[in-house]
């Protein structure tokens, strides 16, 4: 028996008993027991590169809805995993990231690879010094690892090795080794006999993004369904189709039908919305109601009359009224069949491309910026699940998240993204190709960044284009050969149909727009829907 290989199996072992069933493994030295113990313990697979490995593990722990771990070697490895760590926290995603260290006594004289590890990722993630290995202090680590690991946000674990690393047989002394104590964590509804919707018959239930694939949709239509309030639903909250609205923010840009349509109450799941509009619309609401299932409240105004702690399908089972339905739900149906109806023929363009992502894909990851604006105002119901990294916004690693989730879930995987974005991640690319990850990146192409051609700022051309416009000039050729995916590069509505419908492999597509063409094309379907909708009655 090796110590060290006894430590980081029990490690991995207390890991396993919390929930944790795979780990992305960056290669290394120092991590050696932690890479053997983890291989042995859970499923696991090798990636290269700290920063997408960590992203990797984000969108599996997403997908999976249970804690995956990442882990390096000391040194600055583990500093790569900070962006993930943020988008982990900011969204609620229970992140592990274990960083192998040198032993206390190589601290502080020069040693190589050698710096400060503890508190690597400060507030932004729970810690656990797991010490250097102990013989006699192997039940106080199955314990603590027990505790720290049953968490919802993420945990940072550091882990120092002596030599040897390697798995060498050594003569150990008598020791304890059993699991550690069960721990039960449960959460149970609050009364909510004082909670009566009943008396705000002009509602609406808001679920921004969640990742959760539980009974939510149903609990949530139902509560809608009893109260007469309408459902919308965000892209990424797994609750579009069966009567939620799809097209918010469409509808409420005409300023008579938000009007008509404003709400007296407002029941909110989920996180933030993609929409400036719809957000600003719901926090007109009076009345407000917030169902939280994380650390954070999405209330940047603090707008809330009402925040309920708790599990969100108990919840909304519990405010399901039997009273006479209001009268929103009504007005928002015939609303969103105008607005479909207007988007029917919709012609080439980014919202074009959204929507065909959504419709053709059973696991669809999506970038921040202008895919999910895009895929919320105009993507309609999804053919399958939908996951971004809506936690900080954030457009960096979103091809390792996709790859990620492809992995954990077994289900072939789409990820929505511009050209930026890829580029900020093509190390995603690299790790799909050697794990075989059947990955479609659909890449929308408009050489720079195209959201900022929306703000004010793109009315000054003298600094708009090399400062915020940003063009790269780059041929995404080069990164599919890099990667031996398949390149197609599609400029019509039938090529990118034909790409999409193909079999599940490691594939980019570039589906090529024009930055300054994009205004013009979403301002003339925003247009188009607002004149399909008409007078409110």
């Amino acid at each position: 028996m090796n110590l060290n290989l006894l430590w980081a199996g029990a490690v991995f072992d207390e890991l396993k008993r919390a929930g944790v069933r795979e780990a992305v493994i960056c290669p290394g030295s120092r991590s050696a027991p932690l890479a053997v113990a983890a291989s042995e313990a859970l499923r696991t697979c090798v990636i290269l590169d700290e920063r997408s490995a960590a992203f990797f593990a984000l969108g599996a722990a997403k997908v999976s809805q249970r804690p995956v771990v990442v882990l390096c070697t000391s040194g600055s490895a583990g500093a790569h995993f900070l962006p993930a760590i943020l988008e982990a926290e900011a969204s609620g995603v229970p992140l592990i990231a274990i960083t192998a260290d040198r032993p206390p006594e190589l601290h502080g004289f020069g040693a190589p690879q050698t710096f400060d590890q503890q508190r690597l990722f400060g507030a932004h993630a729970g810690f656990l010094e797991l010490g250097a290995p102990d013989p006699a202090l192997i039940p106080h680590l199955r314990a603590t690892v027990a505790q720290a690991a049953r968490t919802t946000r993420p945990l940072h674990l550091n882990a120092p090795f002596r030599e040897p690393l390697a798995p060498i047989e050594q003569p150990l002394p008598q020791l304890r080794n059993e699991p550690a104590a069960e721990i039960l964590k449960a959460r149970g509804v609050p009364k909510l006999d004082g909670v009566d919707l009943s008396k705000h018959p002009r509602g609406v239930v808001f679920c921004g993004p969640r990742d959760a694939n539980d009974d939510l949709p149903a609990a949530a239509r139902e509560l809608a369904r009893s109260l007469g309030y309408a459902l919308i639903a965000d892209a990424a909250s797994q609750l579009r189709g069966s009567g939620a609205v799809s097209h918010a923010d469409l509808i409420l840009r005409s300023a008579p039908w938000a009007k008509a349509l404003q709400p007296g109450a407002v029941v909110r799941l989920g996180g933030g919305t993609s929409s400036k509009i719809v957000q600003a619309w719901l926090e007109e609401a009076p009345y407000q109601v917030i169902i939280r299932e994380r650390a954070e409240v999405i209330d940047p105004l603090h707008r809330a009359s009402l925040v309920i702690d708790a599990d969100a399908p108990a919840v909304c089972r519990a405010l399901t009224s039997k009273s006479a339905p209001g009268p929103l739900a009504a007005l928002f149906a015939r609303a969103e069949q105008r607005a479909q109806a207007a988007l029917e023929t919709m012609p080439w363009s980014e919202p074009f491309v959204a929507r065909e992502a959504v419709q053709s894909s059973e696991l669809l990851y999506v970038s921040s910026s202008m895919p999910v604006r895009d895929l919320d105002a105009f993507g309609g119901t999804p053919r399958g699940r939908v996951l971004a990294n809506r936690g900080l916004n954030g457009i960096d690693g979103i091809v390792s998240s996709a790859a990620g989730a492809a992995w954990s879930s077994g289900t072939p995987a789409t990820a929505l993204l511009g050209d930026l974005a890829l580029l900020h991640d093509l190390g995603g690319l690299i790790a799909a190709a050697k794990l075989r990850i059947p990955l479609r990146v659909l890449c929308v192409n408009n050489d720079g960044g195209g959201i900022f051609h929306f703000l004010p700022i793109a009315e000054h051309p003298d600094v708009f284009e090399p400062l915020f416009g940003t063009p790269h000039g780059m041929n995404l050729q080069g990164a599919a050969v890099l990667t031996g995916a398949e390149l197609v590069q599609a400029g019509d509505a039938k090529s990118l149909r034909t790409a999409l419908g193909g079999l599940p492999r490691l594939q980019l597509i570039e589906a090529r727009t024009d930055r300054k063409k994009n205004v013009e094309q979403h301002r003339a379907l925003q247009a188009a829907v607002i004149e399909a909708l008409g007078d409110p009655p």
